[in-house]
């Protein structure tokens, strides 16, 4: 195991580490400004606008990333073949865990997804670090049946992949949470694809899907859950409940208009708080009523820009336990991007799942960052491995 030298930091992506600081930096301000009291408009001095700011989630999210870069150094120091040989102890970690939340585990929100450390005034999620354990797994499974076949082709090699995936899917679905559930399986599902599975494991995949997603929605769904399945449909059926936050979102993305209303400035919903979790899983829809639709629209192009970018490192890899690990990475990142726009503008269901390097939370940000590291240490170390003659 070779750590981090001089040279290598010669390497280290640039582009990455720009565009996540950038995403970042969004979130922050955006933080303080849908977090603030509403503005009236008389102010006039920087004291002013102090005294309506509320940057106590501004000054906690800074120390989730400062914990999140810890963790990203971390990631990025070790060589990330030798993750091979500690990735079996975290997987197993990681399955205790949310064991234990589903037996005793206090429900929040409805889910029972959080260890809560009241001295600290903190609350860890495992499943939302348990998705980088899975990238690691899903790819040391993928490089092990590649390496004796020369392609991931036996249906046993690629079994025991999925098989990695169900277990701690299954006991994230008990909690319940069903969108940290479908970014595991984004994950698992676009991996084995860039993996090279066959087409024919993957139409059967898909026929199984069909077959199972109504039998699952009448025999394993929960009524609330049915609800929220009717309501996505059309949130007008229960405008007060279920449907409440997806109107009000939209309503605060539809009065950003073009420019957007502007940051710090009267008369935004976000500070009226018309929007639910506005700091959290809905900021997207406060980002777009103070930047507006040409807003929205750079933010998700520096997404697409960062899943651009690590699709070409995934392409340059070094070997296939390194390609999966970025190919895993950027599924978990596209996954939680798509899902939580979507679910803002009321195109996809009302899962909880926060909006990466931008949403308020320490577990999410940790995972993301430490997903970052692992990209990086892939691309630093690929011209160690090319002159090793690895590949």
């Amino acid at each position: 195991m070779k750590v981090i030298d001089g040279k290598m930091l010669k390497h280290l992506d640039w582009v990455t580490v720009i565009i996540v600081l950038t995403l970042f930096i969004i979130g922050i301000v955006s933080i303080a400004s849908i977090m603030a009291s509403p503005f009236s408009g008389t102010e006039s001095n920087m004291s002013d606008y102090m005294e309506k700011l509320n940057l106590q989630y501004v000054e906690r999210q800074l120390v989730n990333f400062a914990v999140g870069l810890a963790v990203l150094m971390v990631t990025l120091i070790i060589d990330y073949n030798a993750l091979k040989g500690l990735v079996n102890y975290a997987y197993f970690a990681f399955i205790g865990l949310l064991l234990i939340l589903v037996v005793v585990g206090k429900t929040s929100r409805g889910v029972a997804g959080w260890f809560v450390l009241e001295n600290l005034d903190r609350a860890i999620q495992p499943a939302e670090l348990c998705k980088v354990v899975l990238i690691v797994m899903f790819a040391k499974l993928i490089d092990r049946g590649v390496n004796k076949n020369g392609k991931l082709t036996e249906l046993k090699d690629i079994m025991l992949v999925v098989g990695s995936c169900l277990l701690p899917a299954l006991l994230v679905f008990a909690q319940p949470d069903f969108g940290t559930g479908f970014v595991f399986i984004c994950i698992l599902i676009l991996t084995l694809f860039c993996a090279g599975v066959p087409w024919k494991f993957i139409i059967i995949t898909g026929v199984v899907a069909l077959v199972a997603a109504p039998l699952i929605y009448m025999f394993v769904l929960s009524p609330d859950q049915k609800n929220r399945i009717m309501v996505f449909l059309n949130p007008e059926l229960d405008p007060l409940g279920s449907g409440y936050n997806v109107i009000q979102s939209k309503l605060s993305i539809g009065s950003g208009m073009l420019k957007g209303k502007g940051y710090f400035t009267e008369g935004t919903l976000a500070q009226l708080r018309y929007v639910p979790e506005r700091h959290t899983d809905f900021i997207f829809s406060g980002i777009i009523e103070g930047l507006g639709f040409i807003g929205g629209t750079i933010i998700i192009l520096l997404y697409f820009a960062l899943m651009f970018r690590w699709l070409m490192i995934a392409y340059k890899a070094g070997n296939t336990f390194g390609m999966c690990i970025v190919i895993g990475c950027a599924a978990f990142i596209l996954a939680h991007v798509f899902e939580n726009i979507g679910m803002t503008m009321g195109l996809m269901p009302v899962t909880g799942i926060p909006l990466p390097f931008i949403s308020y939370g320490g577990s999410n940000l940790i995972a993301c960052m430490a997903a970052v590291g692992l990209v990086l240490n892939v691309y630093m170390r690929r011209p160690l491995e090319r002159r090793a003659g690895q590949y």
